[in-house]
């Protein structure tokens, strides 16, 4: 479905749809033979301005085959490829475009950044280590370039190699001071003084004191010729990185804002200037009226407003999403104080809710239910919420790119397909429920309930309380009441748990005139749900081949994951950063000494940090002493994609589960022992302190 329902403030506006719309009109009337390359290339830049990619990459791909050697076509492939997340295609069309166009720096940014993201999303170490070695070449070529550094940072990352990264960057320097002593790129200085810093931060050097020392006096220094107001960017460039590297968050945004004046400096410092301006600005008005925060959006928006030339489209799509997230919450105001929100606000929301949809390649199936929910919790536009919902289940089909979060394996893809699809039924229901057509919405609610492996609590409450409108007491009576058991399992029913007690309740009245049996029936199906339950937890198994690794605890002892087979082995990877992690290691203690003296069973906490003294402070302060390992890249080889995440290794040394998140301490616990012990040859073997492998 197409919509004409766009604010001045949305990218996509009717103008600009009937404008491209007579642009293509106007292209294919030019000759006989239709649109010329040229002409493909500026209409799929112009499909591209308005988020519509599959249009785009069409085009583009339409322009390659008329002339297979055009370096613009073979980038604009290649680009709009990477930003739907299509990376192995990527990969191939950056490679092609590099032959034509080896000068062209954006061919080279645009390869680095589909290798790191798509190394790290896809679990391939080899696109890391690409990375860092393509990175070297176009940085020695492209200097002065920011893009390809931030590239290879994210792979070193990645990879826990910052020793890596820094003998390179001394070797360039070297190299660099060969030739000329005065040909040394500020931008190249700072990023390799960066990577020093990193190491010495990592390793507990004492020399990390020196290296900022020396910075501050570079600084100072720098600022001379920085200050004139025709100052290089790169040396502006220079600053701002610096006083980030050193903590100085108020000279940062000084030299941050100058270095925003100039087109160039605008490329350069895009990435610190979203972050560490409108991202702060934004998160510092969190208590701000409306009005104010939507102030900071607004100049956030702007300053990224993306373009074919721009091409910050993450950007612009985080800013409004925290534009539509303060909204939402007006609305909700609005609502509570006013009994509804105005139309004006819904259409605003519905707006940027569906060029979220367009934006968010990583999530786009989420942006259609946040859409859809707006129009349906308001009773507003159903008819239009039910085309939407139409169009989203017509795309997971079709399996479009761009709904799905990109770093789902391909088995989880299947069941994300099937999560999503019981959503938009349980939508679509609500929705055919506010425009009165039962009998639709209960189709549709049947379909919810039976779509995935185990119904949502949410989803039989709504089936429930509709075959209690309409008087069928005995059904509603038994679904209610398992909406209700499922929620012991799932919590997804949240405040309106009461009011469904409620709604049950008032059906058993009408059934027997008393509720003498609801707690004993309601007992009975958690105990069927709660026994479901565990079957499903235990025996969802991916029997996954484990990679190996060989990784060294904050002891200094080296772990060998293959020489831990015929145990069951429980590997948490997790970051100081991290705040869930952070909520969840009080109980993965807890689980750990729970298990101290178990011969079969293994704890192995990784941590991702790159700087490791931040990891040895956290552990200090907070007296965890279970072991903890440094990570070199093995994160990626498990596919790591969110943390905290959990992998338990059966004794075979397969992976046989894998989950992400801390659902909260009760069902944390409950579900990593049933796991546990599912996978245990002999719950109660003999029991001993682990020992790291080096010293068995």
């Amino acid at each position: 479905m197409t919509s004409c329902t766009r604010t001045s403030e949305t990218i996509i506006s009717c103008a600009t749809g009937l404008a491209l719309l007579l642009a293509s009109t106007v292209l294919v009337s030019c000759s006989d033979s239709g649109p010329s390359a040229e002409e493909h290339i500026e209409l799929a830049r112009q499909h591209y301005a308005a988020f519509d990619f599959m249009a785009a990459r069409d085009g583009f791909e339409r322009a390659l085959e008329q002339e297979p050697d055009n370096a613009e076509a073979a980038y604009g492939y290649a680009r709009v490829l990477q930003e739907m997340n299509q990376y192995e295609e990527a990969v191939q069309a950056f490679e092609r475009a590099m032959e034509l166009a080896p000068d062209d720096p954006r061919i080279h940014e645009g390869y680095l950044n589909t290798l790191v993201w798509g190394g790290s999303l896809r679990g391939r170490r080899d696109w890391l280590d690409r990375t860092i070695e393509v990175g070297r070449v176009t940085i020695r070529d492209f200097p002065d370039r920011v893009e390809p550094y931030e590239s290879v940072e994210d792979a070193v990352g990645d990879l826990n190699q910052s020793e890596r990264w820094l003998e390179i960057l001394d070797s360039m320097a070297i190299d660099i001071a060969s030739v000329s002593p005065t040909d040394e790129s500020p931008v190249f200085r700072i990023h390799h003084i960066q990577a020093q810093l990193v190491t010495a931060r990592s390793s507990g050097d004492e020399e990390a004191a020196a290296i900022e020392a020396e910075l501050l006096r570079e600084l100072e220094s720098t600022r001379v010729v920085a200050s004139d107001t025709s100052a290089d960017p790169r040396h502006l460039y220079f600053m701002a990185v610096g006083y980030d590297l050193i903590g100085d968050s108020e000279s940062q945004r000084r030299w941050l804002t100058r270095l925003d004046e100039t087109p160039e400096g605008r490329r350069m410092g895009a990435h610190m200037f979203h972050f560490d301006m409108h991202y702060m600005d934004f998160f510092e008005t969190r208590d701000a009226p409306m009005e104010e925060r939507l102030e900071v959006t607004e100049r956030w928006k702007q300053r990224f407003f993306p373009s074919w030339e721009s091409g910050d489209v993450g950007s612009y799509a985080v800013a409004l999403s925290e534009e539509r997230s303060v909204l939402v919450r007006e609305a909700g105001r609005q609502r509570s104080e006013d009994g509804q929100a105005s139309a004006e606000l819904l259409d605003r929301i519905t707006d940027a809710s569906r060029d979220l949809v367009l934006l968010d390649t990583w999530g786009g199936a989420r942006r259609y239910s946040q859409l859809v929910r707006t129009l349906i919790d308001h009773d507003y536009r159903l008819e239009e919420a039910l085309a939407y919902v139409g169009e989203a289940i017509g795309m997971l089909e079709q399996g479009r790119p761009g709904l799905l979060y990109p770093g789902v394996q391909a088995r989880g893809m299947e069941s994300r397909t099937r999560y999503w699809n019981a959503i938009f039924e349980h939508h679509r229901g609500q929705a055919l429920i506010g425009l009165e057509r039962d009998a639709e919405a209960e189709q549709s609610l049947l379909r919810a309930i039976a779509t995935p492996a185990v119904p949502r609590s949410d989803h039989l409450a709504t089936l429930g309380k509709l075959l209690a409108r309409q008087g069928r007491d005995e059904e509603a009576y038994e679904t209610l009441v398992s909406a209700l058991a499922h929620n012991t399992e799932d919590e997804r029913l949240g405040s309106d748990a009461d009011s469904i007690r409620e709604a049950v309740v008032a059906v058993a009245f009408r059934l027997s005139g008393n509720e003498a049996s609801l707690d004993s029936d309601l007992e009975a199906a958690r105990v069927k749900v709660a026994d479901a339950a565990r079957k499903h937890l235990v025996n969802d198994r991916l029997n996954r081949e484990a990679p190996d690794f060989s990784l060294t605890d904050t002891e200094g002892a080296v772990w060998r994951l293959s020489e831990l087979q015929g145990k069951v082995v429980v590997l948490n990877y997790w970051a100081t950063w991290c705040g869930p992690c952070r909520s969840e290691f009080p109980h993965y203690r807890d689980l750990v000494n729970s298990y101290a003296v178990a011969q079969d069973v293994m704890f192995l906490a990784i941590t991702t940090d790159v700087d490791h003294s931040e990891t040895r402070q956290f552990l200090s302060e907070n007296d965890y002493t279970f072991t903890v390992l440094y990570d070199e890249g093995s994160a990626t080889d498990f596919g790591v994609t969110g943390i905290p995440a959990h992998f338990i290794l059966g004794p075979e040394g397969r992976i046989q589960y894998a989950t992400s998140g801390f659902p909260g301490a009760e069902r944390y616990n409950r579900e990593m022992r049933l796991r546990i012990e599912a996978l245990r040859p002999n719950g109660d073997a003999q029991m001993i302190s682990p020992r790291p492998p080096s010293s068995i």
